[in-house]
């Protein structure tokens, strides 16, 4: 019952496009004379944005939110060859759109990768198609073997990348998890989670900017949100995604952000942390660790939307104490900007934020960026 009320509520987002049975599905009858063309997950006509991990077989792994693969063509239709362990949703833009208008589910095939329709019965002519995956590295890696257009490839009709760059390192405020829910008090499902409409996928299109979204729901600087101190966002920051960071490094010179955007601090609030010299220390040299990698990005430490009354002061003097520490041990580049609070919890967490105020956060954090660092 519970599947059949998610898939209803998904429809009324997006018209959904699915397949639920593995291996690759039967080439339907082309009438117009096109031939399917295949397009491996290493060929250099697909522009790929995120962390990439090609060592683990005949197949590419994009893990973190917002990464994503641009393909162009010129035909009528695209389908991807793709398996996940748990679950990945991806958006589908065609041809520019500004927001996408269907998207793909990839599942856990018991027999291996399936190949699943992404667009059909497109206009004869040049297409762009964009797979961007929404969903969070928690519930699942997307693993792409390759594409196939119907139709002939045209990798000199690729769009460019945005010359700016930012990297948000966050928790599932960065993830978008439940800004797409429908309602308040409807369990989690990662359907309703859109990196895009988060207030970092929304901040990196206002800018026009290229974004690497690293961020993991219930992860904090110091501790998680069900108290243990295992793979927290320092440590998964280091890797293609929250499965196996420590086997699977990404290498930071791959990609250097102009800025780096920190939003922690709700998780170890949540946890029950008052540890206070842990979590400035934690900061400290997790923001050292950033620096070390990325020496002249401009890197900003942001608290909100969800922390409250006394959590909230707290969060805010801490990473207070880091950013003058940093400052007193010579760094320089620090910045620290705050989004509106959600109002007062009787439990200093808020709910996550919806679209609507995800796009608030994100046309604050814009126009602080514009005028700060003089983004036109």
């Amino acid at each position: 019952m519970k599947n059949l009320l998610v898939m209803a509520l998904l429809c009324s987002f997006y018209l959904v496009s699915c397949s639920n049975s593995a291996g690759d599905s039967e080439i339907p009858e082309d009438v117009s004379g096109l031939e399917w063309t295949w397009v491996p997950y290493d060929s250099d006509a697909l522009l790929v944005s995120g962390r990439t991990n090609y060592g683990g077989g005949d197949f590419l792994i994009l893990s973190w939110s917002a990464s994503s693969i641009t393909i162009a063509f010129e035909g009528t239709a695209l389908e991807v060859k793709s398996w996940t362990n748990y679950v990945a949703y991806l958006d589908v833009f065609v041809d520019g759109e500004e927001d996408p208008t269907s998207v793909v589910k990839v599942s856990n095939y018991a027999d291996g990768p399936a190949t699943i329709p992404v667009v059909s019965g497109l206009r004869d002519g040049p297409h762009v198609v964009t797979l961007y995956k929404r969903s969070e590295s928690n519930v699942g890696d997307w693993y792409v073997y390759g594409l196939r257009v119907l139709g002939e490839v045209r990798k000199d009709l690729l769009p460019g990348k945005p010359e700016r760059k930012i990297e948000f390192v966050g928790n599932s405020i960065t993830c978008g998890y439940d800004v797409l829910v429908p309602m308040v008090g409807i369990e989690f499902d990662p359907v309703y989670e859109s990196s895009y409409y988060s207030y970092a996928g929304q901040t990196a299109r206002n800018l026009d900017a290229e974004a690497h979204l690293i961020c993991s729901s219930g992860h904090g600087v110091y501790v998680n949100v069900d108290g243990s101190r295992e793979l927290t966002l320092p440590v998964a920051y280091n890797g293609t995604g929250t499965h196996s960071p420590a086997v699977v490094g990404w290498d930071h010179s791959l990609w250097h952000p102009d800025i780096v955007v920190i939003n922690l601090g709700t998780n170890d609030f949540a946890s029950g942390m008052n540890d206070s010299a842990q979590f400035v220390n934690a900061t400290v040299g997790f923001v050292r660790d950033i620096r070390s990698y990325h020496p002249d990005a401009k890197i900003v430490l942001l608290d909100g939307p969800m922390l409250s009354d006394d959590y909230l002061a707290k969060c805010r003097t801490y990473l207070d104490v880091a950013k003058a520490t940093l400052e007193n041990d010579g760094m320089n580049g620090l910045y620290r900007f705050s989004l509106e609070p959600r109002g007062d919890s009787p439990f200093g967490i808020n709910p996550h934020p919806v679209k609507e105020e995800a796009l608030e956060d994100a046309e604050s954090l814009s126009a602080w960026i514009r005028s700060e660092f003089g983004w036109d």
